[in-house]
């Protein structure tokens, strides 16, 4: 009997993790199609959404591969509680190309590829300013555009 209970209570957590988890991608998906798609004109979005929730102090990277003969606009969108969230732009070897700290802290770079190659996007949450924070979560998505040089 007890066994039957931990297993009830297991999967109860499974899907309660599952359910918050969804509805969080859900809001995500609904602030970056409010605060975000607009920011990608004049370029097309190349249709992907990759979209985290982050906390202060928290950071992601991702490799993204970028073709030849196109401009392209990176864009890093973010929720107003997390701060001026930053974002660089690096070759394999970690050689920065783009650092938004070192730009005015813009939030995209738009650039020409000339050979495809693969680019790492290193995007960085600043730490909390406060000891007690509310929701220490929040929305950030790197959005792609691109169009023919």
């Amino acid at each position: 009997m007890k066994h039957a209970n931990y297993s009830r209570a297991i999967v109860s957590g499974i899907m309660l993790a599952l359910s918050c988890s969804a509805a969080t991608a859900q809001q995500c998906n609904a602030f970056v199609k409010k605060k975000c798609m607009m920011k990608i004109a004049p370029f097309t979005n190349n249709g992907q959404m990759n979209t985290s929730v982050l906390t202060p102090g928290q950071n992601s990277e991702m490799n993204m591969t970028f073709y030849a003969g196109q401009d392209y606009r990176i864009l890093v969108c973010s929720e107003e509680k997390l701060g001026e969230v930053s974002f660089q732009v690096m070759d394999l070897s970690h050689k920065v190309l783009f650092d938004s700290k070192q730009n005015n802290s813009p939030d995209f770079w738009d650039f020409k590829v000339k050979n495809t190659q693969q680019l790492i996007v290193h995007v960085n949450v600043p730490p909390a300013n406060n000891g007690a924070i509310e929701n220490p979560g929040g929305c950030v998505s790197v959005m792609i555009g691109f169009k023919k040089s």
